[in-house]
């Protein structure tokens, strides 16, 4: 009778169990249906709620204004200006595969022992214009961006105005942060992504402005060449329009000697190039290289000059005829003289271009360094040594003649040059020396009728101090 008594009781039991489990798993069941209490959906609290529910939750509070912060600026942003919608089927589906995830044995146990699942934040789906969303951040960008200002010339002083640093707008990273943040119920805000800018290095641009504005007051044309010759960084005005040789075609000429005849080491030849380079009124001295050149032929002696120049890639300049010989100049066409207007009116007989003799300058320079496109293309015919010599000939003028270009450089530089003038036309072109800070500058000053030369003195002087100011006196 116990016996069995302690059977019914088994069975009481087991049966108490296996009901109470039944019922549990169904009101597990019940749970599977709604979102966990530890779980939030976009960032909102809806446990407890069917997945209908939830969505509508979140749906109602992606309306709602999002705080966008812009460092210290703070906008409000209606997500109905970005056309942003819940994709209420792919969040759903989202929501139901991540329930889903809960029908295991383990999350079964847990429920039993009432251990909540681990708290968890499920995403949803929204549609966005990506469009709309650039379109935003370039207005936002516009109206707060500050672009760092690199240093500016102080046209009254002559110095250069320290640059200043700037904050500008990753519009890439922006855009995701905030399509992400559209995706949250809560919180509604966002921060945008700023990038700091230092202040810019002094560049050539910086004197470029200042050489536009000190022109603006020129009724003449000016053409301008500065080249650093350490960074290989160029600027120029007016670089490829045709100007008159005047006497800077001497130059090519001292090369052209260097280059048929030995100027190392023939010491007469020497002596005619160094009076050409140096004393303005040596037309003797240039003639008679020319006719040397041309084995007593002036006009073939300007072709071997013109020669030298097209095979350097210099197609802006010639020596089309020596002066003081009779005769027409042949015509000769470049793409610099090829405009429809030439306000510099140049000289049929010798023309060039700031660009054109700045280069010729650098390969100069470069060849007395035992380097460059000079060794190159007349390998053999022209030797560093000859480089060197004609920029010692061309450092005297400034010496001998401390005016133009060289009366605003700063005592104690080296600074080799040819210059050159006629009535309409100033000119002066050189390299200034100072070990690392080395560089080339060209310019011509253009007046129809007369170029008054003391405001020709007084421009060059006023560019050259600048221009020295930028490679010398500031740190770059």
């Amino acid at each position: 009778m116990q016996r069995s008594r302690n059977r019914w009781l088994s069975w009481g039991t087991a049966g108490l169990l296996v009901g109470f489990l039944v019922w549990q798993f169904a009101l597990f069941q019940q749970e599977l249906q709604r979102i966990p209490r530890t779980w939030t959906v976009a960032g909102l609290a809806v446990g407890g709620r069917s997945v209908e529910e939830a969505l509508d939750a979140v749906e109602q509070a992606l309306k709602t204004p999002l705080q966008v912060h812009y460092r210290d600026q703070i906008l409000m942003l209606d997500p109905a200006d970005l056309e942003v919608q819940l994709d209420r089927e792919a969040s759903r589906k989202l929501l139901r595969e991540a329930l889903a995830e809960r029908q295991r044995p383990v999350a079964f146990l847990q429920f039993l022992f009432r251990q909540p699942p681990p708290p968890r934040d499920l995403p949803i789906s929204i549609q966005v214009s990506a469009e709309r969303i650039r379109l935003w951040l370039l207005e936002v960008a516009r109206r707060y961006d500050e672009p760092p200002v690199e240093p500016q010339p102080d046209l009254e002083r002559f110095t250069f105005l320290p640059g200043r640093p700037g904050h500008v707008l990753n519009i890439s990273l922006s855009a995701e942060r905030l399509q992400a943040a559209l995706a949250q119920g809560a919180p509604r805000e966002v921060t945008l992504v700023v990038d700091e800018k230092p202040a810019p290095a002094l560049s050539l641009t910086a004197l470029g402005r200042f050489f536009e504005a000190y022109l603006q007051s020129f009724d003449g044309t000016a053409g301008i060449f500065v080249k650093d010759l350490q960074s290989g960084q160029t600027w120029m005005h007016n670089g490829d329009l045709a100007f008159s040789g005047v006497g800077i075609m001497r130059l090519p000429v001292a090369l052209a000697v260097a280059r048929n005849r030995d100027l190392a080491h023939d010491e007469a030849r020497r002596a005619r190039v160094l009076q050409m380079l140096t004393d303005e009124a040596a037309l003797t001295a240039f003639q008679e290289l020319i006719v040397d050149l041309g084995e007593g032929d002036p006009a073939k002696g300007a072709e071997q000059v013109t020669a030298l120049l097209r095979e350097l890639g210099l197609v802006n300049s010639y020596l089309a005829w020596p002066f003081d010989q009779p005769g027409a100049p042949p015509a000769v066409v470049t793409p610099a003289n090829s405009r429809s207007e030439l306000p510099t009116h140049p000289d049929p007989q010798q023309q060039t271009t700031p660009e054109d003799m700045g280069v010729l300058l650098e390969m100069l320079y470069q060849c007395a360094r035992n380097g460059g496109p000079l060794l190159l293309a007349f390998e053999g015919a022209i030797e560093p040594a000859e480089c060197q010599f004609i920029l010692e000939a061309m450092a005297q003028n400034a010496r001998s003649q401390p005016t133009l270009l060289a009366a605003g450089l700063p005592a104690g530089l080296s600074f080799a040059r040819r210059m050159g003038w006629t009535n309409e036309t100033r000119a002066d072109a050189g390299i200034v020396m100072a070990g690392q800070s080395d560089y080339v500058l060209v310019v011509f000053l253009h007046r129809p009728l007369l170029m008054e030369w003391e405001e020709a003195v007084r421009m060059m002087r006023d560019m050259a101090r600048m221009t020295a100011q930028f490679f010398l006196g500031s740190p770059r």
